[in-house]
């Protein structure tokens, strides 16, 4: 298991959905200032992003640092 705060669930088929975001904020160094939905708007601006999900990734020296799952769209390079 990845901690991401994100709420989720399998359906019968074993199809993973997230449904919610138990937290909002990335703690990065000691500050909550991140929003992964301000950073996932900010990539689906681009043309060849189809759809983005912001997580937290534990870092030993920044407590928490942004790590971004993007999907293009069929083409893009």
């Amino acid at each position: 298991w990845f901690r991401t705060g994100d709420l989720g669930y399998y359906d019968e088929d074993g199809d993973f959905f997230i449904i919610d975001r138990l937290n909002d904020t990335i703690t990065y160094k000691l500050y909550n200032i991140l929003l992964p939905s301000r950073i996932e708007a900010e990539i689906q601006k681009h043309p060849d992003v189809l759809h983005v999900a912001v997580v937290a990734k534990p870092d030993v020296v920044d407590v928490e640092v942004p790590m971004a799952f993007v999907e293009l769209r069929e083409g893009a390079k």
